[in-house]
């Protein structure tokens, strides 16, 4: 005969397996939701991580196209200046050169050439600048070519050459062997700087 106490022994046992069941269920789904968060956060970390990386490589490249923009702009300004040096040198002696050339026949030569095709747009009123260590020489070979016109020394001519400046001396046109010779060093300059790809 099953005794109250049969009975009540019965219930806890049942009770109690039910309680285990429920805890042992709860147990796996705060297991996995535990392993949800875990599995969501390190993916959140991950991503945090990997677009840390990115922006830091992005940093990091475009510092380094600065440093190598910087690298090259300086190396292009060490070679302009180098062969600015060169060139400056080389058109110094070349000043020194023509400017002895131009005290001999051949000076004399260049003058009557270029006086000849340029005495259309020369007024009998105009003025001709020439060279001072020139002046006696080249003013004989102004008035051969020209006739009477009045001939002055020029202290702006460095090598050669003349100018001439209307009556008012409102314009002048250069035709001394420095001018020709820095036009053509600014254009040597040019060429050189666009080929190395320099702007300023």
């Amino acid at each position: 005969m099953i005794t109250i106490e049969d009975k009540i022994e019965s219930f806890k046992r049942i009770l109690n397996e039910e309680i285990d069941e429920k805890y042992d269920e709860e147990l796996k789904k705060i297991a996995s939701e535990t392993e949800r968060l875990i599995t969501e956060y390190k993916a959140k970390k991950y991503e945090e991580i990997e677009k840390l990386k990115r922006e830091y490589r992005t940093k990091l490249e475009n510092k380094t196209d600065k440093i190598r923009s910087k690298t090259l702009k300086e190396g292009q300004d060490i070679i302009l200046n180098m062969n600015k040096e060169i060139y400056d040198e080389f058109f110094k002696a070349l000043k020194e050169e023509l400017n002895t050339l131009y005290m001999t026949e051949k000076g004399e030569e260049y003058l009557k050439n270029t006086l000849k095709n340029v005495k259309s747009e020369i007024n009998s009123n105009d003025i001709v600048c020439v060279y001072e260590k020139s002046f006696e020489r080249d003013k004989e070979i102004i008035k051969n070519v020209l006739g009477d016109i009045k001939v002055e020394k020029s202290l702006d001519i460095k090598v050669g050459g003349f100018e001439i400046e209307n009556a008012e001396r409102t314009y002048r046109l250069n035709y001394s062997l420095n001018f020709l010779l820095t036009t053509k060093y600014q254009k040597i300059l040019a060429k050189l700087k666009k080929e190395l790809g320099i702007n300023n």
